[in-house]
């Protein structure tokens, strides 16, 4: 539901929340999460006030959640702590560190 009311447009937490009914709690640690996995991106900031929308994983991620599709997720550690997704059209989800 998040990620389908971030879908052609930016919006806050707030939006999402009105737009979707979730609870806040749940949509800001959901926000949390997706920014850190790069499935949204922070458009505008100002003091607490942030705007997102979907990165283009995030899209594909929607589009293959949307249409029924399988994905694979490979999560990399680094000493960077950089995470890396990779997401394709599968047939089964798995996951791998």
């Amino acid at each position: 539901m998040i990620l389908t009311s971030l879908k052609d447009r930016i919006a806050s937490p707030s939006d999402v929340i009105a737009s979707t009914g979730l609870p806040r709690y749940e949509v800001l640690a959901a926000f949390h999460v997706l920014e850190a996995l790069n499935i949204i991106n922070i458009v505008y900031i100002r003091g607490n006030y942030k705007l997102y929308k979907l990165s283009d994983l995030g899209l594909k991620l929607l589009n293959a959640l949307s249409n029924n599709k399988g994905f694979d997720i490979s999560i990399h550690y680094s000493e960077n702590s950089n995470i890396n997704i990779n997401s394709n059209e599968a047939q089964a989800l798995s996951s791998t560190t």
